[in-house]
């Protein structure tokens, strides 16, 4: 009984402080359905996007938004190359689980970014002491080098061409 006891207490000590995660991830725009991972951003351009959550452990929390970017490393890009806003301060569930705050992030590209520039964009809702729930989702952007564009154009009107001449003969 007193080894049951004192394993108790240890379970509650270590408990204390700890926070519980739930369930997140970035949606499309019109928050519908989750983007793909890689996201693929050409330079100039600027994407919206929603941020979801699920199973969260308690009502009518205030969970402050926070964002990080990381340039991959040996990609030529530089985190000052992408701009990460947030149109809210707070993502509030309410009662709602799960709940998504509908085009709240807006990622851009700066036009001069390298072309085979990759980042590391990861958004989260949480972390402070006043919030039961943690929960943070990340993408990854790159953008496609030439020939990953290029090549296929070539074999296609490669072919067209190739199809013209034996229609010719």
């Amino acid at each position: 009984m007193k080894k049951i006891l004192i394993m108790l207490v240890v379970a509650i000590i270590a408990m204390a402080g700890t926070a519980s995660a739930y369930d997140a991830n970035i949606w499309n725009e019109e928050g519908t359905a989750a983007v793909g991972n890689p996201i693929i951003l050409q330079p100039g351009q600027t994407l919206v996007f929603s941020y979801h959550g699920a199973n969260f452990a308690a009502d009518n929390q205030t969970m402050p938004y926070s964002y990080d970017v990381q340039a991959i490393p040996g990609t030529g890009a530089a985190e000052s190359d992408m701009t990460v806003s947030i149109s809210k301060a707070n993502f509030e569930p309410g009662t709602e689980d799960p709940y998504t705050d509908v085009g709240v992030i807006t990622i851009s590209l700066d036009e001069n970014a390298p072309a085979t520039g990759q980042w590391r964009v990861t958004v989260a809702a949480g972390q402070d002491a006043n919030t039961l729930d943690v929960g943070s989702a990340a993408r990854n952007f790159e953008i496609p080098e030439f020939p990953t564009i290029a090549l296929p154009i070539a074999a296609i009107l490669g072919l067209a061409f190739f199809m013209q001449r034996r229609k010719e003969e």
